[in-house]
């Protein structure tokens, strides 16, 4: 297999493997619907691309059943250990948004695409609109600023149907069933604190 792209060249993957190497980084993730190509590349090359990562203090995370393959932080401390990945913090609506679409996810067979309405998520989160902010006047903007936010970080993908979104399969894997139960306690417990 020929890793030589340009004469003087000294890196040892292959074009689709540089790629797919480079798309992990990017992120947020690879997804099999998206970019088909370099996730076969993902899967295919998992070894080798773990052990790139491995030299970058990342971790691949490859779901075939999902089709989603990503990177995150090693979760071990290390002398020298440096962040690599950007981190974006969410916020509170962020979270709300998040919270219903990975419920309507895991409501939905694995096998199948989870299509959602956007103005059906925003009636999701009208009953925490006054814990996310103290602006009544326009209660879609806090919600609207995180749609986009989801729209730009490919967590809901566009559909031909006007409005309709499919919601990336990531969401499924990429937090853990204690982390979103902790999570859903903690906005069960500030609704009912709402008079």
């Amino acid at each position: 297999m020929d890793t030589m792209l340009y004469d003087g060249d000294t890196g040892t993957l292959t074009g689709p493997q540089r790629r797919a190497l480079a798309e992990l980084i990017r992120g947020p993730y690879v997804s099999s619907i998206k970019t088909p190509e370099v996730f076969q590349t993902v899967s295919a090359s998992r070894a080798v691309l773990a052990q790139q990562l491995d030299n970058l203090f990342l971790t691949l995370i490859v779901d075939d059943d999902a089709g989603v393959a990503y990177t995150k932080a090693w979760e071990v401390d290390v002398p020298d250990k440096r962040a690599m990945l950007r981190k974006a913090s969410l916020t509170f609506m962020d979270t709300v948004v998040i919270l219903h679409l990975r419920r309507e996810l895991v409501a939905t067979s694995p096998s199948e695409r989870t299509i959602v309405d956007e103005d059906e998520v925003f009636e999701a989160t009208v009953p925490y609109q006054g814990q996310a902010t103290t602006d009544k006047t326009n209660p879609r903007k806090q919600f609207n600023a995180s749609w986009n936010k989801m729209k730009r970080n490919s967590i809901v993908i566009s559909t031909p149907t006007e409005g309709r979104f499919e919601v990336s399969p990531v969401l499924r894997i990429v937090f853990s069933g204690e982390e979103i139960a902790a999570i859903t306690e903690s906005f069960r417990a500030l609704l009912k604190e709402q008079p």
